[in-house]
Parts: structure tokens; sequence; C-alpha cells
């Protein structure tokens, strides 16, 4: 798991998957009726999860849970 972590931390291929399942998510919440949130605050979580996974990521040493 601490490699997947590492990766998860440090590849720009990470960075672009992280990226692009944020997308996806506010794709799924901007669909009408999903669970009713304005589009400011999916703009707003959509934006904050890669920042959020790589705080938590322990192995991530620039802001991670543990640095």
């Amino acid at each position: 798991m601490s490699k997947f972590l590492a990766w998860l931390a440090a590849s720009p291929l990470a960075t672009a998957a992280k990226v692009g399942a944020a997308a996806s998510l506010g794709y799924i919440l901007m669909e009408p009726d999903t669970l009713g949130l304005p589009p400011i605050v999916v703009v707003g979580i959509v934006a904050a999860i890669p920042v959020l996974i790589n705080w938590l990521n322990p192995a991530d040493d620039r802001y991670g849970n543990g640095s």
C-alpha cells in the first residue's frame, strides 16, 4: 500500500487521475436533481478533492497527513 501512496503523491499520472476523478464527480453532481446542490458548491467540492487526497496521503511530503 505504501508503494501506491508514494506513487499517488509523486506521479504526474496520479495527479491527472485525481483531477479526472474530481471532474467526473463534478459532472455527476451537476446533473439535475442529483443532490440539489447549487453549482458553486459543486465547484468548491470538485476543486477541493485533489487537495484533500494529497492532505490525507501520509506519503505526500508537501503537506500530507504525517509530514
